[in-house]
């Protein structure tokens, strides 16, 4: 097993543009919520109308990449075309997660009063924008850590105080 260790140089004016991209796209498609995470689910940016604390933003987007990650692999068993969005729908709010390269995603909340044909419109617009963004931040060089499973579950163990 392969823990993929990547970290980003993100200055203050990358952070701002990124914001500034998520920012305009709230107020312009009336989502009630956009986080842009990396597909480990790390924040790098997010926006909200409504209050939102920011463990809770790390919260959403663990689940964002949980859920594409999940999605990317039935995908590549069922031998489907690259996923580029999920959308699913809930009693009262949608969520769409779009797919930014290479690997980042904006997750999206929306009420269901919403129109989510001009939601998906900003999406794709965001979504270039913030993908020429990415293209330009430093990626600092990948550390791979090599590691076994019976290792990895007993440092887990070790971190979280599991039973054995």
């Amino acid at each position: 097993m392969e823990l993929d260790i990547v970290q980003y140089d993100l200055d203050e004016a990358t952070k701002n543009r990124l914001e500034n991209v998520i920012k305009n796209f709230l107020s312009k498609s009336g989502s009630m919520l956009a986080v842009l995470c990396d597909d480990a689910g790390r924040v790098l940016s997010y926006d909200s109308r409504v209050p939102l604390e920011e463990y809770k933003s790390e919260f959403i987007t663990s689940i964002v990449s949980g859920i594409f990650g999940a999605s990317l692999e039935m995908c590549k068993l069922l031998e489907l075309e690259e996923l580029e969005l999920i959308q699913f729908e809930g009693r009262t709010l949608d969520v769409i997660i779009k797919h930014i390269k290479p690997r980042f995603l904006l997750g999206v909340l929306v009420k269901r009063t919403t129109s989510i044909g001009s939601v998906r419109l900003f999406l794709k617009e965001a979504s270039l924008e913030l993908e020429e963004i990415l293209k330009e931040m430093k990626i600092i060089p990948k550390k791979t850590t090599k590691i076994d499973v019976e290792t990895l579950e007993e440092k887990l163990r070790e971190i979280i105080g599991g039973i054995e």
